[in-house]
C-alpha cells in the first residue's frame, strides 16, 4: 500500500463520528463472518488480508477525501461504521455507504450532507475499486441497497 494512502486509511480509521446521527442503519447487527471485522488479537492482518466491511469504510472515507473537500481536510465528520449501510456483493467485493456533513460548506448548501458510496474489494495491500464516487443523500434503504449490489459501472 502506497503511503500516502496507508496514512489516509490511518487517518479514515481514527473515528471521525458525525455529529449528526446518520439516519441509515447497518445491513446487518451480526455481519457474516467472512466479512465481520477482525479482532486484531485473535487474526493476523496485513496487506495480503482479504478487504473486511471495516476496511471498505476506511478506504471508502480515504478514496472520496478529496471529492468531499479538496483543499480544506479539516471539518468533514462520517457517520460511523457502526451507522454505514454496507453488503457483501455476488462478486466478492463490499459495496459500502457512509453519511457524512462538510461544515466548510454552508448550512442547507450544496455538498454540506452528503453520501459516500464505494464498491472495494481485494486486498489491504492491492484494493480493487470497483466504483467510487460522492452524491446526495438518499433516505430509501432498499434504493441504497440496490445501487450497492449492481455489478454495472453504468
Amino acid at each position: 500500500m502506497p503511503p500516502t494512502l496507508a496514512v489516509l486509511v490511518s487517518m479514515a480509521l481514527a473515528g471521525c463520528a458525525s455529529p449528526v446521527p446518520a439516519s441509515q442503519q447497518p445491513v446487518s447487527n451480526e455481519p457474516p463472518a467472512s466479512i465481520a471485522p477482525s479482532d486484531p488479537a485473535a487474526t493476523p492482518r496485513g496487506a495480503e488480508s482479504g478487504t473486511e466491511a471495516i476496511d471498505a469504510y476506511a478506504l471508502c472515507k480515504a478514496q472520496t477525501l478529496a471529492i468531499i473537500a479538496p483543499a480544506e481536510l479539516a471539518g468533514i465528520f462520517w457517520a460511523p461504521f457502526e451507522d454505514a449501510t454496507w453488503l457483501l456483493r455476488e462478486d466478492g467485493a463490499i459495496g459500502i455507504y457512509i453519511e457524512a456533513t462538510n461544515e466548510n460548506k454552508a448550512q442547507g448548501g450544496e455538498g454540506r450532507e452528503v453520501a459516500l458510496q464505494c464498491k472495494v474489494g481485494g486486498t489491504l495491500g492491492e484494493p480493487v475499486w470497483l466504483d467510487f464516487g460522492v452524491g446526495s443523500r438518499e433516505a430509501d434503504r432498499d434504493t441504497i441497497l440496490d445501487v450497492l449490489a449492481r455489478t454495472d459501472q453504468a
